[in-house]
């Protein structure tokens, strides 16, 4: 049978933890609903953070803030709402910038990306807070349903032995898991240019200027 929702993920992880299957978690009627329901999301944006899932990747050009940062970059390009992580900042030419060139942090209240750049716009590649399970990685939803079954396992089986046993369970696969993700992505080349970098930067002398 297809996984097509959260549910069929809880009950993956509850047949690790030989639990009784549940029928709605967004719609908990009892403990198992209510604690799955509680972890869900949470498990699932965790997974999705650790690591640069291929399906879950996607491209955005982000609009310059109104304001600058108070020192240190001369603009700050908010992300969008559903960010997870970033993957790669590129310029124009698709070109990837070098992580020691920008600084993700909190400006004005919104989680951004700072550069010193002369440009209105960034772009990047990130990983997506994607909701849609029919549109999941197989080897995602198993690692997700081990990480849900590794939260509540003591929870539902006051064992550590299960604990332990799950968490063994999930290192293994995660292995297994994004390193097969890794291979279907190709790998990526950071380029060099000191025409680019002043270009972009608009100085030789800008101590975060990009370089490529």
């Amino acid at each position: 049978m297809a996984v097509e929702s959260k549910t069929d993920i809880c009950n993956l992880a509850l047949d690790l933890l030989s639990g009784s299957t549940v029928l709605d978690i967004d719609a908990p009627t009892n403990t198992n609903e209510e604690l799955l329901e509680r972890w869900y999301d949470q498990c699932r944006r965790q997974v999705l953070r650790e690591h640069p899932w291929n399906f879950a990747a996607k491209r955005a050009i982000l609009a310059a803030s109104s304001t600058a940062p108070l020192f240190g970059y001369t603009a700050a390009f908010p992300f969008p709402n559903d960010f997870i992580r970033l993957l790669t900042v590129e310029s124009d030419e698709s070109v990837i910038i070098r992580p020691e060139n920008y600084q993700i942090e909190s400006h004005e209240g919104v989680k951004s990306l700072l550069m010193s750049v002369d440009a209105s716009t960034a772009r990047i590649r990130y990983v997506y807070d994607i909701e849609d399970v029919t549109k999941f990685d197989a080897m995602f939803i198993s690692y997700l349903a081990m990480t849900i079954a590794l939260a509540t396992a003591y929870k539902i089986t006051e064992s550590n032995g299960s604990v332990e046993r799950i968490a063994q369970l999930q290192k293994d696969y995660a292995s297994m898991a994004k390193a097969i993700s890794g291979q279907e992505r190709p790998p990526t080349r950071i380029e060099r240019s000191r025409n680019k970098t002043a270009r972009l930067s608009g100085s030789n002398n800008n101590p975060h200027r990009l370089i490529f």
